[in-house]
């Protein structure tokens, strides 16, 4: 027994010495590895044995791939970014294993998309918003350098506020009046501090030429600054910005030249501009705007905006963030491909922060912050946030204490009325409305047509949203779930239905200002200004890419038929009472952006217009009316309502002093003997005979905005839009770099 069992230990000894010798298969090794990883957890041990199957038996495709596979699954349990590498290596080496290289790419699809989710969730902030309780209420203003007061515009004039009173936290001061009324504004927050907090510049309006001027906060020393520095009518683009020391202003120069095809305007450059000398300097290319200096003076951020033209069908416009030396030099893009505006540098230099386009159908609007070193080129966002609404203007500052400031609107509430002519409570007839427009009643009574945005949930067509309409692009009006245009309602309230134009005229109707809508007496047709879309290379030549023209379209919609063409803008449309003649606004362009409107009158089938008034009858931009008869036009001009024959003639006043606030929009009674208009926000009615006006009075909060309205054919109700909300307010942003 003893040798027996001697001789058995020899043997597995034996075995187990020679058990290297043995010759192991791909496959074995595959089962081993798959046994570490799934029975026994080894994850390390695993990935071992899958890498020595690639390194000796690559040659098999199929077994190389599966060990990559597997080895990706062992790095992904164990939270290793080498997971991406081993898949990566299947889709790169074995590229003819069809299913493994799916599932390679499936997992590289998936790895990236957590990377994203990653990456998002690390710079998407919740930041701290505190609003800044202003009683005037400015609706504008640039916060200094030091954050605590705020420039701005009122009445002709440039005010300092200090943000802390002396009431509460919160409650700002006393503002102080820094110039005289002189004609001093600030759309888009155009306007700018020195470094030191001593100097504003500010632009005003002086005998219709705009200038740009300079005072002191410490001596209220006012002076012009000297120079060129015309900016034409691009409002948002003016943006001033001082050097710190207050001794160079960058702003954007007309100049009238050097277009593109990426950028057909090609007017603006970003120049710098002596305070003292007024001599000019231009140091970006054409199509840039917008420009801010560095705490440091040392650079100049700026937006430059350009067109995409490689797809005639989709034109769209994008922007870039630059930034150059302040002196010239060679420029740094950082940001590419964007919808930004509204550069403001953190007070160390080392971020910008820019607003960008808010997405379709969202009330908000985000912001990026954009990091800065010379030299590092384009980067993305540090940081992200999304403002509860759309910013009303540039961003207002960057503080030291790291708070940005901001001009948000208030939420706001758009929708369509009906109410009694002799007042009462007004009914709502429509949800909110992205931007409701012109609502007109069908001559029988039963319907409200308007101009409205729209989105279909697959299963119904409903509003958009309020203030949906700011962040429309063209491309987004051709979208098949996004309609803008004309719709009808219910009159007694209902559903909205659009009404569709079809074939390839592009036309988006009842654009503001001036689109207009009005309804024919025979109730078959629509007549309204619209805005078409021209290709790139259009048969205008160097006109623009959109133009506004007289159209018509069947009242259940289909192929529009245009009226009237010109080089100028066609708007405010109306039928004549028999539905023969229609009169309509023409604007004509003048030097410096100035421009006026004239009325004119065209058959109802086409033909040439003829012209009723002249530039001395002074018409406004507002709508115009037929009598009912027929014999006479009513329009606005100078704080007055007039008409004139309908065959031409000198105009008499129908109503006096008509308050100068607000789109002013008129309409007759059908029985001639009364005229309603809006001013000031709020419908009134005056007598045609005496010219006396009372108010409307509808229910809704004093605070409501009446606008574009229509009369009823039995002449009992009004329909009017009515708004609310969206006061402009200041608010102090915190903890978005956290």
């Amino acid at each position: 027994m003893k040798t027996l069992r001697v001789g058995m230990v020899c043997v597995a000894l034996t075995l187990l010495m020679g058990a290297p010798a043995l010759a192991q298969t791909g496959h074995d090794l595959l089962q081993q590895a798959l046994v570490m990883e799934q029975a026994e957890g080894d994850l390390q041990a695993a990935i071992q044995l899958y890498e020595r199957i690639v390194q000796e038996f690559g040659g098999d495709g199929a077994l190389a791939a599966r060990a990559l596979v597997q080895m990706g699954q062992c790095y992904e349990k164990l939270g290793s970014q080498e997971a991406e590498r081993a898949y990566q290596r299947v889709v790169s080496d074995y590229g003819d294993q069809g299913d493994l290289v799916a599932q390679a790419e499936a997992r590289l699809a998936a790895l990236a998309a957590m990377q994203r989710a990653a990456r998002a969730a690390e710079v998407d902030r919740q930041p701290t918003f505190r609003r800044i309780e202003i009683a005037s209420n400015p609706q504008n203003g640039v916060l200094s350098p030091d954050g605590t007061q705020l420039a701005f515009t009122s009445q002709g004039s440039l005010w300092l506020l200090p943000l802390q009173g002396q009431v509460a936290p919160g409650i700002a001061g006393e503002p102080v009046r820094l110039t005289e009324p002189m004609g001093a504004w600030n759309s888009w927050n155009i306007l700018a501090w020195s470094g030191d907090g001593d100097r504003i510049a500010f632009s005003a309006t002086v005998e219709d030429s705009e200038q740009i001027y300079l005072v002191s906060v410490t001596t209220g020393e006012l002076r012009e600054i000297p120079g060129n520095h015309f900016r034409g009518n691009k409002v948002r683009d003016y943006r001033l910005s001082l050097s710190p020391d207050g001794g160079t202003l960058a702003f954007v120069h007309l100049d009238r030249e050097g277009a593109t095809p990426d950028c057909p305007a090609g007017d603006l450059f970003v120049h710098s501009h002596s305070v003292d000398s007024g001599e000019s300097k231009r140091l970006a290319p054409v199509c840039t705007m917008q420009p801010a200096f560095s705490p440091d003076g040392r650079y100049i951020a700026y937006i430059r905006v350009l067109r995409d033209v490689s797809d005639p069908e989709l034109v769209k416009r994008y922007s870039q963030l630059w930034v150059m030396t302040a002196t010239g030099g060679t420029p740094e893009m950082l940001l590419d491909s964007a919808q930004i505006s509204g550069p403001v540098w953190s007070p160390d230099g080392r971020m910008i922060a820019v607003l960008s386009e808010a997405e379709t159908g969202t009330p908000g609007q985000p912001v990026w912050i954009i990091p800065f070193a010379q030299g590092t080129g384009l980067s993305e966002p540090i940081a992200r946030f999304e403002l509860p609404s759309a910013a009303k203007g540039l961003l207002a500052g960057w503080t030291p204490e790291g708070e940005l400031g901001v001009h948000l609107g208030s939420e706001e509430h758009l929708a369509v009325y009906t109410v009694p002519v002799e007042g009462g409570k007004a009914v709502q007839v429509t949800p909110d409305l992205a931007n409701a427009y012109f609502p007109r009643w069908s001559p029988d009574g039963t319907t409200i047509i308007l101009t409205a945005a729209l989105q279909y949930d697959g299963n119904n067509w409903t509003p958009l949203g309020p203030m949906a309409m700011d962040t429309l692009s063209r491309q987004d009006l051709e979208r098949e779930d996004i309609f803008f245009g004309l719709v009808s309602i219910p009159a007694a309230g209902g559903p909205a239905t659009p009404i569709r134009i079809t074939g390839g005229s592009r036309v988006v109707p009842g654009v503001p200002p001036g689109g207009g809508v009005h309804v024919s007496p025979d109730g078959r047709t629509i007549l309204f200004a619209g805005i078409r879309y021209l290709e790139p290379e259009s048969e205008l030549g160097s006109r623009p890419q959109s133009e506004v023209d007289i159209w018509t379209v069947p009242r259940e919609g289909g192929e529009p038929t245009r009226l009237a063409r010109s080089t100028l803008q066609d708007r405010f449309p109306c039928w004549s009472p028999d539905g023969e003649r229609v009169a309509f606004l023409r604007w004509e362009f003048k030097e410096k952006g100035s421009y006026t409107a004239n009325i004119h009158v065209i058959p109802a089938e086409g033909g040439e217009p003829v012209r009723l008034t002249s530039d001395a009858d002074s018409v406004d931009r507002a709508t115009i009316a037929y009598s009912p008869d027929g014999e006479r036009i009513a329009f606005f001009s100078n704080g007055a309502i007039k008409t004139i024959l309908a065959d031409g003639g000198s105009p008499e006043v129908l109503v006096t002093e008509v308050p100068p606030a607000g789109r002013h929009r008129l309409a007759w009674s059908p029985d001639g003997r009364t005229m309603a208009y809006t001013a000031a926000g709020k419908i009134w009615m005056a007598s045609v005979e005496s010219g006396e006006s009372v108010e409307v009075r509808t229910g809704l909060p004093e605070s409501t905005v009446h606008g574009d309205f229509g009369w009823s054919p039995d002449g009992g109700k009004l329909t009017f839009k009515g708004t609310r909300g969206g006061e402009v307010e200041l608010w102090l942003i915190s903890d978005f770099l956290r």
